[in-house]
């Protein structure tokens, strides 16, 4: 009688298997996982089962009474973003229940499976590493990354040019002074941006006709 009870237990027994999901110290980014807040926490939902796990004091999320069947796994943390899990329960010859742990990805079909991060018959233990830190605020920008804009750049440029011009020619020598001047009056008033807007004919502009106000007045005097 007892042998008997004890040969309708054992199968029982063989049926669920434990899984425990271990954060390791990943530097620089996480080099102690005990500084993880106590409210971390691991999920593992498949179509008949909804389980929860909390952070245990030797940062492992352990999960009981595992029967066969797929389940997609979570960590959730407030201060770091760890990989969902694809795990597989499946029966192995002779050796009961065996356990495959897959790296997913969202949005992609359940059977592209990603990177297998670990398995074998029997209670696992399956390692899982932070992918970054969660930022919440955005960081104020410093004034160096101010100065870095091209729009900044330019008018520094433009400012010490026209600051330095007086200065530059005064330390030039007479022959190249006379040389920038003798160019500066080879261009004529169209290279004085003030005279040529103060000539300018918007009229004639508007009239399709080009010029200043020297060609307006001649087609005045034509029309009369």
């Amino acid at each position: 009688m007892l042998l008997l009870i004890l040969g309708l237990i054992f199968p029982t027994l063989s049926l669920s298997i434990t899984l425990t999901l271990s954060i390791p110290p990943s530097p620089p980014l996480l080099p102690n996982p005990h500084t993880l807040p106590p409210s971390t926490h691991a999920t593992l939902h498949s179509a008949n089962a909804h389980l929860s796990a909390p952070l245990s004091r030797s940062n492992t999320l352990v999960f009981s009474n595992l029967t066969k069947g797929s389940y997609l796994a979570d960590i959730h943390c407030r201060d770091y973003m760890f990989p969902p899990l694809r795990i597989d329960i499946t029966t192995t010859e002779g050796e009961g229940l065996g356990v495959e742990a897959w790296r997913t990805y969202r949005g992609n079909e359940w059977e592209n499976k990603g990177q297998r991060l670990g398995g074998g018959a029997g209670d696992v233990v399956v390692e899982v590493r932070p992918l970054g830190g969660k930022e919440y605020y955005q960081q104020r920008s410093g004034l160096l990354s101010f100065l870095k804009s091209p729009m900044i750049l330019m008018a520094l440029f433009s400012l010490a040019l026209i600051v330095g011009m007086p200065y530059l020619m005064d330390n030039m020598d007479e022959e190249t002074k006379k040389e920038f001047q003798e160019i500066q009056s080879k261009r004529g008033p169209a290279s004085d941006p003030a005279s040529a807007i103060q000539n300018f004919d918007i009229a004639g502009f508007l009239a399709g006709r080009g010029g200043g106000g020297g060609n307006a007045a001649d087609d005045t005097r034509r029309r009369s």
